[in-house]
């Protein structure tokens, strides 16, 4: 700590727009490590504790306070004389490694307390929002250690929270730089997502960081939703491209997350579609209910799958300058409910999946150029996408398979088993790396504990995966 007070400057980093997009949320995960070896010294907590402030030296805008005017632009405020120096605790529990494992690393099985935030980024127990959140648990009989660490989206992405692989810049100017000078069109969804405003997206704008964390995690406790993790095997999954073979022709390219997108927002449709009240029903509380949430009552419409991406690997030199902090965004892909809500098969596997891909080849720097420029056009645009939840039926599907969340090695090891917490919001999908010898994918779930219901019921969704917890 006093390496950190005699090295730190005070200085003002200037966020974007692009930053502010997911700033309602958190990247929380829990980190798994078994004591194999029954050494007595395991992961010693001046070894963790080390490595924590050398990160916050490395990343002195993780000791900033976050600064927003009323029309949205942010800042992080970073006080020698006044740090927010992030959150690490440590505890013991008397749970055993074993217990852990014997229930495939359940939600359950876990003590109490592991996890200090939730999804929503909100303001701590000293009335400040914090930048870091670590709590290191010690398991019975030294048997292992749980390492809860969140990083909230205001300052990284999830790329760039895996902060040892992107000691580079902070500055957001790099952005603009890189842009090219041409840019191009953007979809008329995408375009609208960001563009559609209205009294509860300028609110949700203008109030504070604090207070817009509030909102949102109490809107979301106030919300049943039930998290799942599935099991995608990598010999099932070639089943899944052997199913859609058929239908694609020699000269197309199918990717595993051109699959998973298509699989994800077909089964998700399906179990939308089948939450919808019969016809039937009528009166006051249905027009009432049919306002507050539109899509549990639409019996038509779109549905919307807003798949992440990521402008590193689209952007020429960014990659190169280990830029630290936001540069993923969400391209849509709409469609008529009712056209995903049918049976999954290869034929129509294949046929969402080959539109994922066309969407997907669509997204370069021309596009990002566009975009960014839309979004740092009206900084308020944040808040957008968020206020149309409530009038849209939408996933969320965020691929972060190629997250180095195995790479985490304090010397004793990689994590046995690295999970996102309990439940994230409502139709949000992650697509998890496992542990190298596994192989396959982990697919997290968040749905309302209605449309989780009928997943759960979806054959081929199912056959094709299996509920881990």
């Amino acid at each position: 700590m006093d390496t950190l007070l005699g090295t730190i400057r005070s200085q003002t980093i200037d966020l974007c727009t692009v930053d502010t997009i997911s700033s309602f949320a958190n990247i929380p995960y829990y980190f798994y490590y078994a004591n194999d070896a029954d050494k007595p010294e395991f992961m010693p907590t001046d070894l963790l504790r080390e490595s924590f402030f050398a990160t916050l030296l490395e990343f002195p805008i993780l000791v900033g306070h976050l600064v927003m005017d009323s029309s949205g632009r942010a800042k992080v405020v970073v006080d020698r004389d006044n740090l927010n120096v992030p959150e690490f605790l440590e505890s013991h529990s008397g749970v055993h490694f074993r217990d852990l494992q014997a229930a495939k690393f359940a939600w359950g099985a876990l003590p109490d307390g592991v996890a200090t935030v939730g999804s929503m980024t909100t303001a701590g127990a000293g009335g400040v929002i914090k930048f870091a959140n670590v709590h290191v648990v010690r398991l019975r009989d030294n048997s292992g250690v749980v390492i809860f660490a969140n990083i909230p989206h205001y300052v990284v992405d999830g790329p760039s929270g895996e902060l040892p692989a992107y000691q580079g810049s902070f500055s957001r100017n790099i952005l603009s730089k890189l842009l090219p000078g041409d840019c191009g069109e953007l979809d008329d969804s995408t375009r609208e997502l960001f563009t559609t405003s209205g009294l509860m997206s300028k609110w949700l704008a203008w109030i504070s960081p604090k207070t817009r964390g509030t909102v949102l995690s109490t809107a979301a406790a106030l919300t049943s939703i039930k998290g799942h993790v599935f099991y995608l095997s990598a010999r099932r999954l070639a089943t899944l491209h052997t199913l859609v073979q058929e239908y694609v022709s020699s000269n197309e390219r199918i990717t595993d997350n051109d699959i998973l997108t298509a699989l994800i927002s077909m089964a998700v449709a399906q179990s939308e579609a089948e939450c919808r009240p019969e016809a039937a029903v009528g009166g006051y509380l249905t027009s009432l209910a049919s306002y507050l949430a539109p899509s549990l009552f639409a019996q038509d419409g779109d549905f919307t799958t807003e798949f992440v991406c990521d402008a590193r690997p689209r952007l020429n030199g960014l990659s190169a300058a280990r830029f630290t902090g936001n540069t993923v965004f969400v391209r849509c892909l709409v469609s008529q409910l009712k056209s995903l809500a049918g049976g999954i098969d290869g034929q129509s596997l294949a046929r969402e999946a080959k539109r994922v891909r066309q969407s997907i080849s669509g997204v370069d720097a021309q596009y990002i150029g566009q975009l960014f420029g839309t979004l740092n056009a009206d900084p308020s645009c944040f808040m957008c996408p968020i206020a149309q939840t409530f009038t849209k039926t939408t996933v969320v599907i965020s691929n972060q398979s190629r997250f180095t969340l195995y790479g985490a090695d304090f010397g004793n090891g990689i994590p046995t088993w690295v999970s996102p917490i309990k439940t994230f919001y409502a139709n949000f999908v992650s697509i998890l790396p496992v542990h190298p010898s596994t192989g396959g994918f982990a697919l997290y779930v968040t749905l309302s504990k209605q449309v989780m219901a009928k997943l759960l019921q979806n054959e081929f969704w199912m056959s094709a995966l299996e509920l881990l917890y």
